[in-house]
């Protein structure tokens, strides 16, 4: 899986999300922590379509 991109939305800063970095509590979401402020983010999977299973990235 490749690195990805976030921007947090309480520090505004970019971060790198790593696979071993990401926690998953029920199938449809992943839970990250932001390297800068430590914020926990949940960022929800696309459920349906060619890209399921992949990260929502604020598109």
């Amino acid at each position: 899986m490749p690195m990805l991109v976030r921007k947090c939305p309480n520090c505004g800063l970019l971060f790198w999300i790593k696979e071993q970095d990401i926690r998953c509590p029920d199938e449809n979401t992943w839970r990250v922590t932001c390297h800068h402020c430590h914020q926990v983010l949940r960022i929800p999977l696309i459920t349906l379509g060619a890209n399921a299973g992949a990260p929502k990235m604020g598109h």
